[in-house]
């Protein structure tokens, strides 16, 4: 019974379907790519994107960026060079290479550092123009030159700054230097100064600022810069808020030959200084009679100012000395020289020097009092 009943259980079961042989899968037809639209060279682009947009300045074209946390907020500020248009300037921004602020420049080599908002918009915190940017083929008597634009990190500060030094075209070349610093969300100057390329030379790196500046002392006008000047050499470092002075040295000018000190003190004995060195005998002779304060370098400073306060010897060297000492509101420090030196000895007059026009102060403020030299 077993094995009828499982014959005709398997003569009865149905058997499977074959399979559907396989239908390949259509493919769309495929669409020629667009073709793009007629370009009209020489026509007015309908519109420019700029990047870092606000009211006041729009970039069309960018040639550099940098990006620096400039207030150690965890933000990170924009240096941007390129080329741009200024719409407006706000009073509070900080300007550099403007003539006014009504006459704007149209498309022109724009540099502006912008912070990051909580709108879309950037913030402006400082701008400047370069009407006339250099390029490679350019005669750099004609047109001036953006030499530093960047963040830097002083060894001894506690956020970055902002360098910047532009030189100007045309003769005598100016070399503006200026230092900022974010504060509070307004860039405030540490440094600044312009003068003619050939009398100043301000180097930046991360110990700091290295300022060398020819320093005229002579009394003849009339001879060449080589003859009466000798170059002052003062380094800045730079901490919580203020720059500091740690050093300042005096170096002799021009000693081409090598074998001869051209010293300005020691020029006095060229024949052409007779008249003037006959003065200056004279002079010396009074002075060692009538003024005896004027052999000592401090009496000098302490009867020319008599408010000064905490008058002291910075430094000095054969015939010159640097005094430091306090004002109203004023850390100040002056150089004097002995133009008899050579002559005379230890034992000769002092003068202050001419750091200046003749007409304004002789010393010079800083910032805060100078570190202990």
């Amino acid at each position: 019974m077993g094995a009828a009943s499982l014959a005709f259980s398997l003569a009865f079961t149905p058997g499977r379907a074959p399979t559907p042989p396989a239908v390949p899968t259509p493919l769309p037809t495929p669409a020629p790519p667009q073709r793009p639209p007629t370009v009209n060279r020489g026509a007015v682009a309908e519109r420019r994107v700029p990047r870092y947009e606000n009211r006041f300045v729009s970039f069309s074209k960018l040639t550099r960026v940098e990006e620096a946390d400039l207030d150690n907020d965890g933000v990170f500020e924009a240096l941007v060079e390129g080329i741009g248009t200024v719409r407006n300037l706000p009073p509070e921004v900080p300007a550099i290479g403007f003539v006014s602020r009504a006459r704007l420049p149209f498309e022109n080599p724009l540099f502006a550092v912008l912070q990051k908002s909580k709108s879309p918009e950037w913030r402006l915190l400082l701008v400047g123009h370069l009407p006339l940017r250099c390029r490679q083929s350019d005669d750099p008597a004609r047109c001036d030159e953006l030499p530093v634009f960047r963040s830097v990190r002083f060894r001894f500060d506690d956020r970055p700054q902002v360098a910047i030094q532009v030189l100007h075209a045309g003769e005598p070349h100016l070399l503006e230097t200026h230092v900022y610093r974010l504060d509070r969300g307004r860039f405030e100057p540490t440094f600044s100064i312009a003068a003619p390329r050939s009398g100043l030379d301000v180097s930046i790196g991360p110990e700091g600022l290295t300022r060398r500046i020819a320093v005229d002392t002579f009394i003849d006008k009339e001879l060449p810069p080589r003859y009466r000047s000798f170059t002052l050499t003062s380094s800045y470092v730079f901490g919580e808020r203020k720059f500091r002075i740690y050093a300042e040295s005096l170096e002799p000018e021009w000693n081409e030959r090598g074998d001869v000190d051209l010293s300005y003190w020691g020029l006095v004995q060229q024949s052409s200084f007779a008249g003037e060195l006959a003065r200056l005998q004279e002079k010396q002779r009074r002075a060692t009679a009538e003024t005896p304060w004027a052999l000592d370098p401090l009496e000098m400073v302490r009867k020319r100012f008599p408010d000064a306060r905490d008058v002291r010897l910075a430094g000095k060297q054969s015939g010159l000395a640097i005094v430091d000492f306090e004002r109203v509101g004023c850390s100040a420090h002056v150089v004097l020289y002995q133009p008899l030196r050579g002559s005379e000895g230890e034992r000769s007059l002092w003068d202050f020097a001419v750091i200046r026009a003749p007409e304004e102060a002789a010393y010079e403020c800083l910032g805060e009092a100078p570190l202990d030299r």
